[in-house]
C-alpha cells in the first residue's frame, strides 16, 4: 500500500488528530530514559487520544532497529494482520536508521538518543509510529541511485505507510510519523 495509491482516501482530521496528540504527548513527556518503554494512557476515552500509546528509548547501537522491531511486533499483535504489522515494523526501522544516521543536533554535542512512540487508535483502526532525535533538518525523501546502498529509507516509509511526515519538536530537534490503517 502506498501512501499515493490509497484505495480510499484517508479522512485527513482523522490523520491530523493522530500525529498532534502524539507530537504534543512527545513534547509533554520529553526523552525517556535509555532502553526504558512503558505505556502512556490517554486522557479521555472520546478525545484524541489513543487506545495506547507505548515509548521506548532506543539506544544507539548496532542492534537498534532489530529491537525497534521486535517492540513494534509486540505491541501491535492481535492489533491487525501479520502483513500490516510487518509494515509498521519495516518503516519503524527505516526511520530510526534515519534517526541515528542524520539526527544530531547541530551542535553534536548532544548525545544520540532516538525514541520510538508507537500509538493505536481502536475506533479509528490505525496506528502511528513516530521517532524523534535531536536534529532540526528536515527529512527528504531522495531519488537513490539504482545501485545505491542506501538512501531509499523516506521511499520504503512512503510506499508501505497510509500517510507520512514530520514535526518540529518545541524544545528542538524534531518528530518524524507514520500512519497506518489498520
Amino acid at each position: 500500500m502506498s501512501a499515493e495509491q490509497v484505495a480510499e482516501p484517508v479522512n485527513p482530521l482523522r490523520i491530523e488528530a493522530t500525529w498532534q496528540w502524539l507530537c504534543q504527548a512527545v513534547d509533554h513527556m520529553g526523552r525517556p530514559g535509555p532502553g526504558l518503554s512503558f505505556p502512556l494512557a490517554p486522557s479521555s476515552a472520546d478525545g484524541p487520544g489513543p487506545a495506547h500509546c507505548s515509548v521506548l528509548a532506543v539506544p544507539p547501537i548496532a542492534q537498534s532497529a532489530h529491537i525497534a522491531r521486535d517492540f513494534t511486533r509486540t505491541t501491535l499483535v492481535d492489533r491487525t494482520t501479520q502483513e500490516r504489522v510487518e509494515d509498521v515494523a519495516v518503516t519503524v526501522s527505516e526511520l530510526l536508521s534515519n534517526a541515528l544516521r542524520y539526527g544530531r543536533a547541530a551542535d553534536g554535542e548532544a548525545e544520540l538518543q532516538p525514541a520510538l512512540w508507537l500509538a493505536y487508535w481502536e475506533r479509528w483502526s490505525c496506528a502511528v509510529c513516530a521517532v524523534t532525535d535531536e536534529s532540526d533538518l528536515i527529512p527528504v525523501a531522495m531519488q537513490a541511485d539504482e545501485l545505491a546502498e542506501s538512501g531509499r529509507g523516506l521511499q520504503v516509509v512512503s510506499v508501505l505507510s497510509d500517510a507520512w511526515g514530520w514535526n518540529p519538536r518545541a524544545a528542538g530537534g524534531k518528530l518524524v510519523w507514520a500512519l497506518f490503517r489498520l
